[in-house]
């Protein structure tokens, strides 16, 4: 019996460990200024709904070009909004 609980045990650890890994990846990732992101990239580098990103764009807040049907966002641009 103690080694069920051990192993156990150990899944959750690894089930956590993984958990906190991707967490820091959505969430800890830096935003390279030369990378051109797209608006659903940028929104989740912003914390934000891609509807919300969109709605920045079209009113100039954040600078973007439009390729095709969607927008291009420079990391940069995203720098300069989040230091305003």
């Amino acid at each position: 019996m103690i080694w069920t609980a051990v192993i156990k045990g150990s899944a959750l650890v690894t089930f956590v460990q993984g958990a906190m890994a991707l967490v820091d990846k959505v969430f800890g990732e830096e935003i390279l200024p030369h990378r051109i992101y797209s608006s659903g990239e940028a929104a989740q580098l912003l914390g934000m709904e891609r509807l919300q990103v969109l709605g920045l764009v079209r009113a100039g807040t954040i600078k973007a070009k439009k390729v095709g049907d969607n927008y291009r966002i420079l990391g940069s641009n995203l720098v300069e909004y989040m230091n305003r």
